[in-house]
């Protein structure tokens, strides 16, 4: 359980990073910020919906034995993975 905990905990700090450095200005931080915390919110919210859902309609359809629903996700990870790539690798300095 504490290795789930520390591995959240990662996860929430670097996605902070990458909200602070996504933004273009420190004017517009707050609401870059409101944003993303809004998308996550509503991804936290219809994630398990989803999920389930897709499980359900994999195995009452039998879509490749009912292991459909893993073949989505891997390769939604593939694609966000992908994503994440394209992020810069150093952050600009924002003086204004």
């Amino acid at each position: 359980m504490k290795i789930v905990l520390s591995l959240t905990n990662f996860i929430t700090g670097t996605v902070l990073m990458f909200t602070t450095a996504s933004a273009p200005s420190k004017n517009v931080l707050g609401a870059v910020n409101g944003l993303c915390q809004t998308s996550g919110a509503i991804a936290r919210a219809v994630g398990p919906a989803f999920a389930t859902s897709m499980f359900a309609f994999s195995k009452e359809y039998n879509l490749l034995n009912g292991n459909f629903v893993y073949v989505v996700l891997i390769m939604l990870a593939c694609v966000l993975r992908w994503m994440a790539s394209q992020l810069p690798d150093e952050m600009e300095d924002r003086d204004e």
